[in-house]
C-alpha cells in the first residue's frame, strides 16, 4: 500500500493589535506549539493585558495529507521586521481587522500597504468583532482597503469552523494564483479539495 506524502503549507495570520490573531491561532490549531505574549506596557495596555511580540505558531491538520502551519505576527508596526521574517515561505496571509474600531481599520490599511510593498502574498481579510456595536460592514472595510468584497469575509476568531473556512479560502486563492502563474496544475489543486 502506497502512503500519501503529507503537504505542509505555511500561512501567515496578521493584522493590527487586538484584531484576534492570537485567538485565531489558538482556536484554529489542533496543537499550539509557541506563543510569545508578554504584558502590554504602552498604549496597547489600554486595549488588552497581553500582546504578541514575536509570533504565535500552531498547526491545523486539515486531513491526513494536508497540514496548515499557522504563523501569527505581532500587530504593532514597531515589530514589522517580524512580518517579513514570518512571511518567508508562506503561500498567503490572512489579515484580521477589528470591525468595530476605526483605529484598527486605519492601522490595517497601513499594514496592508506595507505587506503589498514588502511581502506581496495572496491574501484575504477577516473582519472580526462584527457582533459589536458600530462594527463596519464588510463592504465598508473592502472600500476602505481598496479591495473587492470577495476578499473581505466576516469571521469570529473564537470559532474554529469559520476560521478554518477563512484559511481554506486563502489556500484556494493562493493555489489559483499559483496556477495562473504556471506553478501548479489542475491535478495539484484537485488533490487538496
Amino acid at each position: 500500500m502506497e502512503t500519501e506524502e503529507k503537504q505542509i503549507v505555511k500561512l501567515v495570520i496578521t493584522g493590527p493589535v487586538n484584531a484576534g490573531k492570537t485567538t485565531m491561532v489558538q482556536n484554529l490549531s489542533d496543537s499550539q506549539l509557541a506563543a510569545t505574549d508578554v504584558a502590554a506596557t504602552d498604549d496597547v495596555s489600554q486595549l488588552k493585558a497581553m500582546t504578541t511580540v514575536g509570533l504565535d505558531f500552531g498547526i491545523l491538520k486539515v486531513d491526513d495529507s494536508l497540514e496548515l502551519h499557522l504563523f501569527g505576527t505581532p500587530g504593532q508596526s514597531r515589530f514589522n521586521f517580524m512580518w517579513n521574517i514570518l512571511s518567508r515561505g508562506a503561500i498567503g496571509a490572512i489579515f484580521l481587522v477589528d470591525s468595530s474600531s476605526d483605529e484598527s481599520l486605519q492601522e490595517m490599511k497601513k499594514m496592508f500597504e506595507y505587506f503589498s510593498e514588502h511581502v506581496d502574498l495572496p491574501m484575504v481579510v477577516g473582519a472580526t468583532k462584527q457582533d459589536l456595536p458600530g462594527a463596519k460592514s464588510v463592504e465598508s472595510i473592502a472600500a476602505t482597503l481598496g479591495l473587492h468584497t470577495d476578499l473581505v469575509l466576516p469571521v469570529d476568531a473564537r470559532e474554529k469552523e469559520g476560521s478554518k473556512m477563512l484559511a481554506l479560502t486563502l489556500l484556494g486563492n493562493a493555489l489559483l494564483a499559483a496556477q495562473a502563474e504556471g506553478d501548479y496544475d489542475d491535478s495539484d489543486y484537485d488533490e487538496l479539495f
